[in-house]
């Protein structure tokens, strides 16, 4: 059995369920998500009785979602990677991260990985935030800080910058026609255009366009899309100078930039420095309209937090 911590209720922390999981994994072969979480469980000696422990009324098991959440965190810093749906298999970066860490590893050693950014950058600290903590900094004391009300936004923070990294590991894993299906349906959740309004420019002369949204039915006042489905390359000057010479062509005024990428200083100049009115979407921003919008994520459960009705008792 692995040596490792365990919470009140005696299941592990999903932290230490990933050196288990990472071993299971690096026997070479290709397992299903559920065949690796059973897998896991049984390499960590959790219990069966443990296993079927819910998260109140939800339905949730807690030692899956732990073991989810492990998964997630090596998937993210590229350890493990997922080579088809439900799928997953160690990469060549997991068995030498292994090697070096045999007797475990913390999240901070995660994060210390060029790969842990790459898909989403760190979350954005705010000037209202109660706690700031620099990379690899754990402060054991920060809930204890925090109200209630904080420590549900972290938490939900939390689970919306993993499937941030879920969402944009899909979209570059997936083919370009796919990409700027998802940026359509994501214009016409936007409220720009409807569904079936959203036009293809396939042919001779369309260079740096890829479609078009009309914004009223008589098509007076159209939006053009130029999506980039990038795996780990920045988009640069010359990208973004190609679709604002595709717009000119067309005489057309607005346009939006989107990448699963990043954009480099150099292309966000040169969006701004053109009289045209252009966005520029990167991979975080897509994948948080994503999230807003409903485009590739449903709702999990809904918890509602109820709060004293002062007027009942006046």
């Amino acid at each position: 059995m692995t040596d490792i911590n365990l919470t009140d209720a005696g299941i592990p922390q999903h932290g230490q369920l990933a050196l288990p999981l990472l071993q299971v994994i690096a026997d070479g072969n290709e397992w299903t998500r559920q065949d690796l979480v059973v897998a896991t469980l049984d390499a960590a000696g959790v219990s069966q009785e443990l296993r079927e422990l819910q998260y109140g009324t939800s339905g949730h098991y807690a030692a899956e979602n732990r073991v989810g959440w492990a998964k997630s965190e090596l998937t993210r810093a590229r350890l493990i990677e997922s080579i088809r749906r439900g799928v997953f298999r160690i990469t060549d970066a997991g068995r030498t991260f292994l090697a070096d860490h045999p007797a475990g590893f913390t999240k901070a050693d995660l994060e210390a990985l060029p790969a842990w950014d790459e898909y989403v950058p760190r979350r954005r600290i705010r000037s209202g935030d109660i706690r700031i903590a620099t990379t690899g900094e754990i402060d054991d004391h920060t809930t204890d800080a925090q109200t209630p009300d904080e420590r549900i936004d972290d938490a939900i923070s939390e689970v919306e910058e993993d499937i941030k990294t879920q969402l944009l590991t899909r979209l570059k894993e997936g083919d370009p026609r796919f990409f700027e299906r998802v940026v359509r349906q994501l214009l016409v959740k936007m409220g720009y255009g409807r569904e079936g309004q959203l036009s293809k420019l396939r042919g001779p002369g369309d260079s740096g366009i890829d479609g078009v949204v009309d914004r009223d039915e008589l098509g007076l006042s159209r939006i053009y899309i130029q999506a980039k489905r990038y795996a780990d390359a920045t988009v640069g000057r010359p990208a973004v100078q190609e679709f604002v010479g595709a717009l000119a062509t067309r005489g057309a005024a607005t346009g939006v930039f989107f990448t699963t990428s990043r954009f480099a200083d150099g292309a966000i100049e040169a969006a701004e420095r053109v009289s045209h009115d252009i966005a520029l979407v990167d991979g975080l921003r897509l994948a948080e309209l994503m999230i807003k919008h409903r485009v590739g994520v449903e709702v999990d459960r809904a918890v509602e937090i109820v709060r004293l009705n002062e007027d009942f008792f006046e």
